[in-house]
C-alpha cells in the first residue's frame, strides 16, 4: 500500500473518530473498533471483548468529558506506519477544547488498526497520555 493511500485512509479514520467523540455518540465511537480490543494506561490494561462492554466504558468516559465541559475533540495524525497489508500503527496528538475553543487538555496517543471490509478499525490503544493529561489538569480519569 502506498504511503499516501495509507495516510489518507488513517486520517479519514481519525476525523471520523473525533467527530463521534465530539457528538458524544458512544455507538459511533464503538464502530471505529474491532473486538476484542485492548486499551492500556501505563501498567493498567483493559480488554473489551464485545461492543456492549466497550460501549459501557465509553459512556462513562463521555460522562467524564461532559463534566469537564469538553465541547469538541481534535486530532492530528502525527505518524503512520504500515505493519502489514491490512494493519497499521499510528501516533496522534489529541486536544480537548471547551465551548470557546480553549484547550482543556492535550496529549499524544498510539493505536494499532486493522483494515477489513468495514474499513480501518482500532484493536489497540495506548491511553497513558490521556490519563496523565487529565491528572495534570487536576481531574483524574477513573477517579
Amino acid at each position: 500500500m502506498a504511503d499516501e493511500t495509507l495516510r489518507t485512509g488513517l486520517e479519514t479514520w481519525c476525523r471520523s473518530y473525533v467527530t463521534a467523540f465530539s457528538a458524544y455518540d458512544a455507538d459511533a465511537i464503538a464502530a471505529h473498533w474491532s473486538f476484542p480490543a485492548l486499551i492500556v494506561q501505563g501498567e493498567r490494561a483493559f480488554t473489551f471483548d464485545t461492543t456492549e462492554r466497550f460501549g459501557k466504558n465509553t459512556a462513562a468516559l463521555l460522562g467524564f468529558y461532559r463534566a469537564q465541559d469538553v465541547a469538541a475533540a481534535e486530532r492530528t495524525l502525527m505518524q503512520a506506519m504500515a505493519m502489514g497489508p491490512d494493519s497499521a500503527a499510528i501516533t496522534v496528538a489529541d486536544r480537548m477544547v471547551d465551548p470557546r475553543g480553549k484547550t482543556i487538555v492535550a496529549w499524544q496517543a498510539a493505536y494499532v488498526l486493522v483494515r477489513g471490509a468495514g474499513g480501518w478499525r482500532a484493536v489497540f490503544a495506548d491511553a497513558a497520555g490521556e490519563t496523565a493529561a487529565w491528572a495534570a489538569n487536576g481531574t483524574p480519569l477513573g477517579g
